[in-house]
């Protein structure tokens, strides 16, 4: 198979699952919405007919099964059920699993039978009677044949991985009992009690509890810890009457065995891009343009003629900047690429947070660099899922505080002079001071002394901390103190900042501010001293001169009156550490003002001191090193025309 009809079912796959996911979101809202329903049958349908042309059969067979179940429900010969939402959820989770092995080029080793079945038992159950998940809660029944798909949680894991390699054995075992079989319940014991001579049970399907009381079907598995060999436990197993078969194998646990059952992956990683004709045909039409000014460049320069060289040098500036502002489109997506998996998101975690929450999201048009999209994406995650498991009460306490059942989650995205913000709010319980305080002192994070007049800022940097939790138990959500840690820190790397405001008993508010691009940008160019720096352009308000004696100190901080309004005024030499050099002879009449950049950052102002403001320029941002990247006031590097390197200054850690 070419690789490029790979990528190419690969991108259109994705965007077909991706537009099922939130149909189904919106689905489960509003079931009579047929046009969601409509746009869902079309996107699976046509999944179906890319797989089988692609030669994929279980992506082909589980995309029919559920196209049929569709097809069922939009000529509403069947009604739209719970039992159905989770069945078709749970089937677009492992549809994109499998489009995740077709991609990695790995052989399928997802089991698609009980996802089957249970769209089969759907889609022929009639009115009335059972659907496939209404069998009696007491006994859980697994088909004939069928493989039996254990769950375990990450502690789990972390557990059964340390028994191993303390040097036991991990047995996940399968026994049939004849069907025959008068009184399972006894063959059940006897199974149990062998297995507990040579080891010990660690987890079974159906639960343990089940088992002792009897309710099963006639298969089951164990997971047994033993120091045995595989021959000693199958041997004590079949010593028991009317057990038809046992299979025993070994555990592996490097595999997460919730991927098998469907678990659904909230962040998705930008893998190829689709980019408009028309902007490869400027690309192209630029390129050529300036393919003939370089072979004009490298003949005048042969000929040495000044005069052109001036005349085709203007050429090439104004060619390489066109052509430099197309491929910075290119690398533009929307932000709709990753939030629309949001939807969904909010939707699983609430509900197994037994919380109703609902999700308005605006701005999703509003194009952000791929590279931004990507890195923003894991922090996004983390601050809708604090948002719903911290911050939006249960339906019974926001009826206790008057509030709507349905708690609200608001993501906003909007751009401002050359920035983006996003805006992730919630009307929830808001994050209580007192009790960041107690952790804080608790934790010894914090003196005693500077909690007194402590405000919004200093409270951000305290729940940022890592390890910092004021939850009060562990979920699988949340509560281990890691998240807004990372979240701040993936935000201040892309060279953005991270605010945040709550109200107690109202709701918090989270506000990300990025940069539009990160490859190049305009800065201005200024020298402290003998180093040149560059600030980028999008926090510079204004530049002014000002007199020495117009600054005053207060409170120990050096300020300045500007129209009316007091800024905060730093020295850049004294800040970076960076020495007064000697006085350079100056003609007379020379401005002797000191020459001050005025940048903003959210609501605030700061003047900064410099030598002299050199202009503006584009600059090519260039990463720093891991050490060199902690350094405060420093957010990368360029390299100026002249070959020499100018380090790019962080505007927001300089405050």
């Amino acid at each position: 198979m070419q690789d490029s009809y790979r990528e190419l079912f690969l991108s259109e796959s994705q965007e077909y699952l991706s537009i099922v996911s939130n149909c189904l979101v919106k689905l489960e809202d509003n079931p009579s919405d047929m046009e969601s329903l409509n746009e869902i049958f079309r996107c699976i349908h046509t999944l179906k007919g890319m797989s089988a042309t692609m030669g994929f059969d279980k992506l082909t067979r589980l995309s029919h099964q559920m196209e049929s179940l569709l097809d069922e429900l939009r000529g509403q010969r069947k009604k739209i059920t719970p039992e159905i939402m989770d069945a078709l959820f749970a089937t677009v989770d492992i549809l994109e699993q499998l489009t995740e092995e077709v991609k990695l080029k790995q052989e399928s080793k997802i089991d698609i039978n009980l996802c089957l079945e249970n769209l089969k038992n759907l889609f022929t159950a009639q009115p009335g009677s059972l659907e496939a998940n209404d069998t009696p809660k007491e006994v859980k029944k697994v088909p004939q044949g069928q493989e039996i798909v254990l769950e375990f949680s990450d502690e789990e894991l972390g557990r059964l991985k340390q028994i191993k390699d303390n040097g036991f054995n991990i047995f996940k075992i399968k026994v049939v009992i004849s069907k025959d079989c008068t009184l399972k319940e006894a063959r059940l014991f006897l199974v149990m009690n062998n297995l507990q001579k040579i080891g010990e049970i660690e987890k079974s399907f159906p639960p343990l509890e089940d088992l002792r009381q009897g309710k099963i079907d006639y298969s089951f598995v164990i997971i047994l810890v033993s120091r045995e060999n595989q021959d000693i436990v199958r041997r004590s197993l079949l010593a028991v009457s009317e057990i038809e078969s046992v299979e025993v194998g070994n555990l592996d646990i490097t595999i997460r065995p919730q991927a098998q059952a469907g678990g659904a992956s909230y962040v998705k990683k930008i893998q190829s891009m689709r980019i408009p004709v028309e902007r490869l045909d400027k690309i192209m039409n630029l390129m050529g343009e300036l393919a003939i000014a370089k072979i004009r460049l490298v003949q005048i320069s042969q000929s040495r003629n000044i005069e052109a060289l001036e005349s085709v040098s203007v050429v090439l500036d104004r060619l390489i900047s066109s052509l430099q502002d197309e491929v910075m489109q290119t690398r533009l997506l929307p932000a709709s690429y990753v939030m629309d998996t949001f939807p969904r998101m909010v939707r699983d975690l609430a509900k197994k947070q037994s919380k109703e929450v609902s999700l308005e999201i605006t701005g999703g048009e509003i194009e952000l660099d791929r590279v931004a999209l990507d890195e923003i994406s894991d922090p996004m995650v983390h601050l809708i899922r604090n948002a719903i498991d911290h911050g939006i009460e249960t339906p019974q306490e926001r009826k206790m505080g008057k509030k709507d059942p349905c708690g609200k989650l608001v993501i906003q995205v909007s751009r401002q002079k050359g920035q983006i913000f996003i805006e992730i709010k919630d009307d929830g319980r808001g994050v209580d001071f007192e009790a960041v305080k107690r952790v804080a002192l608790n934790k010894g994070l914090i003196p005693e002394e500077e909690l007194k007049g402590i405000d919004e800022k200093r409270i951000l940097d305290l729940i940022t901390l890592p390890g910092f939790s004021t939850a009060k138990k562990v979920t699988d959500i949340s509560g281990r103190g890691v998240g807004l840690d990372v979240v701040k820190s993936k935000i201040e790397a892309l060279g953005g900042r991270l605010e945040f405001e709550t109200v107690l008993g109202q709701g918090s508010r989270f506000i990300l501010t990025l940069p539009l691009t990160l490859a190049i940008i305009k800065a201005m160019l200024v020298r402290v001293e003998q180093e040149i720096f560059a600030l980028p352009l999008m926090s510079v308000r204004e530049i002014i001169k000002i007199n020495e004696d117009e600054l005053k100190f207060i409170q120990h901080f050096e300020v300045a009156r500007v129209r009316e309004e007091i800024i905060p005024i730093v020295r850049l030499n004294k800040e970076l550490g960076i020495e007064i050099g000697t006085v350079e002879n100056k003609p007379a009449g020379a401005d002797e003002r000191l020459s001050v950049i005025i940048i903003e950052y959210g609501q605030k102002a700061l003047g900064l001191v410099v030598s002299q403001v050199l202009g503006e320029q584009d600059i090519v941002v260039k990463p720093l090193g891991t050490i060199i990247k902690r350094t405060k006031g420093i957010a990368g590097a360029t390299i100026l025309g002249d070959g020499k390197v100018a380090l790019i200054l962080d505007t927001m850690s300089l405050r």
